[in-house]
This record gives C-alpha cells, sequence and structure tokens, in this order.
C-alpha cells in the first residue's frame, strides 16, 4: 500500500476516534445518568396528593399499606398505588429548557394535570406540575417546585398518574389464604350450608354431614377469595332496603383460625348497568355498598349436592381384575387384567391395552354434577331401571367391586351405584366416555389388501 494512502487511513482512524471520544461518549454518559425528576426511591414514599383539574386524590401509607384518605377515606390497592408511585419516582428529565417562559399556559403548566405532591417520612419533595404533551416526541412538559426553568419527561409520567379515584380503591371483598381457612357458610334467607374443615384437604358438608369433593371445595375458595368490586355504589348509605341489603339474597361468611372475625359478604339485588348487569353487595362489616358482577351470585349460592364428594363408585383401580360392561344392543364387553398392562377380552380379539386403561380410569372417576335424588325410590323416573350401560368391576381376588348404572332420560344423564341410595345428574361428556362398544376396545384385524 502506498504511504500517502496509509497516512489517510490514519487520519480517518483519528477522526473517528476523537468524534466519539468528545461527542459520542459523553452523549452516551448523560443518556446513563439522566437526572430523576424527584430525589426519592419508591420504598421512602409514605404520602402522595393529585391535585387534577377536575378531582383531588390524596393517599397515605401506614404499616405498610396504603389508604385513601381523600376524596374518600378507603383501603387502597397497594400494587395500583405502588404503581404510581413507581412511575414518578422513576420519571426521568429528557431535557431542560432552562428560561422560565413567560406565558405557562403554553406548556399547559398554569394549570397542571395533574400537581403532584410526594412525602417521604418527615420530608416534603418539591411539587410537580405536569403539562401538556408535545406534538412529536412523546414527551410531556414539567416544572419542579418553583424552580425557573421547564423540564421535559416522557409522557408515560402523565398517562401513569392519571387516575381516578375508583381506580386506586381495593377492590377485594374478602381476603384470606386458603389454609387458614376453618369453615364457610352460605345462607340463602333461612337454609344454611356449611363448609367444615376436619383435616388439611377433607372436608365435610352439611347438612348431611357428607364428605366434600376437595377440588369443589378449593374452586369456591378460589372463586370466593377472587371476587372484586366492579365499583362503588354508595359509601355512606343512609339505609339498605333501595339496595336489597338488608335482606340480602344470599350470605357467605368465611372464618379463619385464631380469634379473627369472621368476613361476610352479602349479595343484594340484581341491577343494569350501562346494558351490563350487576348486582349489589358489601362487606357485613363495612358501610359502603359496592357493585359486583352479576355472575357473583351463580358462583357462590351452592346447594349441599354440589358441594358434597359425588363420586359415583369409588374403587382402587389396581385392585381391578375384571370390568363388564351391558348394553341394551349386546354389544358390550367383559375385560380381565392378570397384570398392569396385560388384558384379555372374553370371545378373543386383541385388546386396546390403552382404551381400557382409560374406560377404567372414567369408571373410576366418574363424579355427578349434583345430586338428583336421595334417597332415590323412584329409579324409572332417570331410566335407572333399564340403564343403558351397566358396568361391573370386579377384583383381582374375585370380590365384587361395584357396579355403575348409567341412563339417559329427558336430555339428561344419571348414574348411580347398584344398590345404592343416591342418583347423581352427570356431565354429557362423561356419558360419552363411558359410552363404549366390543368394537371400541379390540383391535381391527388388517385387511389382506394392507399387508401386501
Amino acid at each position: 500500500m502506498k504511504p500517502w494512502r496509509i497516512a489517510l487511513l490514519a487520519l480517518v482512524t483519528a477522526a473517528l476516534g476523537a468524534y466519539l471520544y468528545f461527542f459520542e461518549l459523553p452523549k452516551a454518559k448523560e443518556e446513563a445518568t439522566k437526572a430523576k425528576l424527584l430525589d426519592v426511591t419508591a420504598d421512602a414514599v409514605t404520602g402522595l396528593t393529585l391535585v387534577f383539574p377536575d378531582r383531588e386524590i390524596e393517599l397515605k401509607k401506614q404499616d405498610g399499606h396504603w389508604a385513601l384518605v381523600r376524596p374518600v377515606a378507603a383501603p387502597a390497592d397497594d400494587t395500583a398505588v405502588g404503581a404510581m408511585v413507581s412511575t414518578i419516582v422513576g420519571s426521568e428529565v429528557q431535557k431542560t429548557l432552562d428560561e422560565l417562559p413567560a406565558n405557562l399556559a403554553d406548556f399547559g403548566l398554569d394549570k397542571p394535570d395533574p400537581l403532584v405532591r410526594v412525602v417521604a417520612g418527615d420530608r416534603t419533595l418539591p411539587e410537580v406540575r405536569l403539562g401538556r404533551t408535545t406534538a412529536v416526541g412523546g414527551k410531556a412538559y414539567a416544572r419542579r417546585g418553583d424552580e425557573p426553568k421547564v423540564l421535559l419527561v416522557a409522557s408515560s409520567t402523565r398517562l401513569g398518574l392519571d387516575k381516578k379515584p375508583e381506580d386506586l380503591r381495593d377492590k377485594r371483598l374478602v381476603d384470606f389464604k386458603d389454609d387458614a381457612v376453618t369453615k364457610v357458610t352460605i345462607a340463602r334467607g333461612d337454609a344454611v350450608v356449611t363448609l367444615a374443615r376436619k383435616d388439611k384437604d377433607a372436608w365435610t358438608v352439611d347438612p348431611g354431614g357428607y364428605p366434600a369433593d376437595p377440588t369443589e371445595v378449593r374452586s369456591y375458595l378460589s372463586s370466593l377469595r377472587s371476587t372484586r368490586a366492579t365499583g362503588f355504589a354508595d359509601d355512606a348509605p343512609t339505609a339498605l332496603t333501595p339496595y336489597g341489603l338488608d335482606v340480602p339474597r344470599l350470605r357467605v361468611a368465611v372464618y379463619i383460625g385464631g380469634d379473627s372475625p369472621a368476613q361476610e359478604l352479602l349479595i343484594g339485588t340484581d341491577f343494569t348497568d350501562k346494558d351490563q348487569k350487576r348486582s349489589y353487595a358489601k362487606r357485613g362489616d363495612r358501610p359502603g355498598v359496592v357493585t359486583v358482577g352479576d355472575w357473583t351470585l351463580r358462583s357462590l349460592d351452592k346447594s349441599p349436592g354440589q358441594l358434597r364428594d359425588k363420586t359415583v363408585l369409588a374403587f382402587d383401580a389396581a385392585a381391578l381384575g375384571k370390568i363388564s360392561l351391558e348394553r341394551p344392543d349386546g354389544l358390550g364387553f367383559t375385560a380381565t387384567r392378570s397384570d398392569e398392562t396385560t388384558w384379555t377380552l372374553e370371545g378373543g380379539g386383541a385388546p386396546k391395552t390403552a382404551v381400557l386403561a382409560r374406560f377404567v380410569d372414567d369408571v373410576r372417576d366418574l363424579r355427578g354434577s349434583d345430586v338428583a335424588a336421595e334417597p332415590a325410590t323412584d329409579v324409572a323416573r332417570f331410566g335407572l331401571d333399564a340403564p343403558a350401560l351397566r358396568i361391573t368391576v370386579g377384583g383381582k381376588d374375585g370380590t365384587d367391586l361395584g357396579t355403575l348404572l348409567v341412563a339417559k332420560k329427558d336430555a339428561k344423564y344419571y348414574a348411580m351405584r347398584a344398590g345404592g341410595s343416591t342418583v347423581f345428574e352427570t356431565r354429557d361428556y362423561m356419558y360419552t366416555r363411558l359410552d363404549k362398544k366390543r368394537s371400541d376396545v379390540v383391535e381391527t384385524p388388517a385387511s389382506p389388501d394392507a399387508k401386501k
């Protein structure tokens, strides 16, 4: 390479290095060390006031939890308030206009939207005024305290603070941990259903003293715990009658171990709000009336039959040695099992072991969706005097493990244990899974053409 080309290359390299060092590197450092709008951490904030043109919101943090002070005294949603605090304390100054303009209205700073006051313990930080957003660039104008300059911050700061009181209120109606619950009562008028914990995962249902279905109990506790207010109807009602809460349609009380008082949820009358069906509700120990979705009543109003263990034919699948399915059309089957995976079909044929294994599981796991009759004095009402499916289970030692009767009647499906006293209503898909024929469990021989 010619000397002059080497010199030119060295000159270009030196110029590029100088540009990076004197211009880009300082700019990168400046970007990495942008000044915060407020010199405080989120954890240190104990008070927050937002003054909008049409409303004022004041919040205070006590004992680690946030509460609304104005416009109403009420528990606040810690997560929602925490996100808002993080928004203001995490906001960075993107740019500074070092001269305060004569007309703050041009920047929306004469009537801030909002004015933000932050308190950290005994320290009150400078007020922050947020003005209008820029036409381009995604920025918002701001002023800190009485500083003679205008700041530019991300427009997301303003958006993150644009809240109404109801956005920040705690919408939980009951608050508990499932493992701590000892009892739940569900009262509709004088009829009371009680769930009582007997052991970690063992519950009973009264009236009747029946074992509860653990899955149903877990689902119920989850529905109750997840119930949220959709709105706040009246924080200081003079009467509960207009809301149907003087004589509520449903009362649900959850009891926690120790000396904690029961948390009671009351459900009142329904109403329609902008084409949305709602119900009035309240906590028994709180004055305010809230609104909830109309599905709340449906999810919490349970009968003993819906909560009890509705296993139709309980048996130990490992002890099973024989299973027979009888059908009116004569297309049933009988299969015996010598070990976990070895099946034999009466009448010959190669059994589909996977299909038979699933069939056994479906018989064992069959649960009713509700109790149709107890005691079952007239099984003909449910088609069980001539069942569509009769499934008999025998043990490896020849013992009778029970017989399951399944029928369809008037577009509904029913099941019971032969000789039992309870008829259960079942789901249609469970009937479909049990509705097997011999052809479903035997391998189809390959045709001669397929072997060629």
